[in-house]
């Protein structure tokens, strides 16, 4: 447990982590995946260049990367119309982890916010090697720790963010990327915020993060958290054993469908199929350590294009309900659990 309330900083100022509400912790609202050198897709070329509308989400579901219009959120009136529906279903935080190179605009989410009246909180760092800003290829890994530092404590745009990531790691597992990751690693030690760590689903890398993160870097378990377990909900042993580091294990797919052709992912799970590895570890004694998110990263996932936006999570609470879990528990995830993050994450700092 937490010793207590801490300050949360969002893009508006600082708030009690008791006041975040129902929270949404790994989500985009603007970002740009296209940058990250998009080629067209073999099977459907001429997809490339259309524009993304509710008639062309059946194709999407199956070549999501493969429309350029698609990877990528640049509408703020988009974003707003999203937070807003989430509010009136009794949302509260958004916590937004685009990073630095990927389109991260603190900024407009802060006018998101101002409009939406949803608590929203940025993060930082950088993603997978092929969206790393060139200043980033540096021998010295303090350099990038200092990059990320001035980011957090200096914000050129004068907004701060409040959690660290998403950390980008791919199947590759590329030696930048694990630079990346040891100086979010080393500024986490420094500032004592919540880390985002995006692991390719499909390609089971999480022992990898750990060694490096917990044992190598030393940041504290509880303020680490594995994004993308979704795809792995088949593996109960590697799921449990992940668990019982400490860690938080992060179901951020919820209702997303499709299928992902690049080389080391694969298809969505189904909710049926999450829902089985989620009641699991709450089975297990795991409730504490898990969250509840969708990702929203695709233009295909809003909903005035046919997706689910930032609401199936509710849907989604009622097949746990269903497959009879305790509702206290079920709240728990995207409230309490969340509240804990940051603070069990601070508490550190004191240790």
């Amino acid at each position: 447990m937490s010793h207590g309330a801490v300050a949360v900083q969002t893009v508006c100022g600082t708030v009690s982590s008791d006041a975040l509400g129902f929270t949404l912790p790994h989500e985009h609202l603007l970002n740009d995946m296209a940058s990250g050198n998009l080629q067209p897709d073999p099977l459907h070329p001429d997809l490339l260049d259309r524009k993304v509308t509710p008639e062309l989400a059946w194709i999407l579901r199956e070549h999501p990367y493969g429309c350029r219009d698609n990877c990528g959120l640049d509408s703020v009136d988009d974003a707003i119309d999203e937070c807003s529906h989430f509010r009136g279903l009794g949302g509260g935080t958004v916590i937004e982890v685009t990073p630095q190179g990927q389109g991260r605009d603190r900024l407009s989410l802060r006018k998101i916010s101002q409009e939406s009246g949803v608590t929203i909180i940025s993060g930082g760092g950088w993603y997978l090697e092929q969206f790393h800003p060139d200043e980033t290829r540096v021998d010295d890994i303090d350099e990038l720790v200092d990059m990320l530092y001035e980011d957090y404590v200096n914000p050129s745009d004068g907004i701060a963010s409040g959690v660290i990531g998403e950390i980008g790691i791919s199947p590759r597992m590329t030696e930048r990327e694990i630079k990346s990751l040891r100086a979010a690693c080393r500024l986490q030690r420094r500032i004592h915020l919540p880390m985002y760590v995006h692991l390719p689903g499909w390609t089971k890398l999480a022992r990898d993060v750990i060694r490096i993160a917990l044992d190598e870097e030393e940041v504290p378990p509880q303020a680490l958290c594995l994004c993308h377990m979704d795809p792995s909900g088949d593996d109960p042993e590697y799921q449990l054993e992940l668990a019982s580091s400490g860690v938080h294990l992060e179901f951020d797919m919820l209702g997303m469908p499709y299928n992902y052709r690049y080389p080391g992912e694969g298809q969505s799970p189904s909710p049926a199929e999450t829902t089985v590895a989620v009641k699991r570890l709450i089975d297990n004694g795991y409730a504490h350590s898990l969250l509840f998110s969708h990702d929203m990263f695709l233009k295909s996932m809003l909903r005035k294009n046919g997706g689910n936006g930032l609401s199936y999570v509710f849907e989604f609470l009622e097949r746990l309900a269903i497959a009879g879990i305790d509702p206290a528990i079920i709240h728990s995830v995207n409230t309490e659990n969340v509240r804990e993050f940051f603070e069990l994450s601070m508490d550190a700092e004191e240790d």
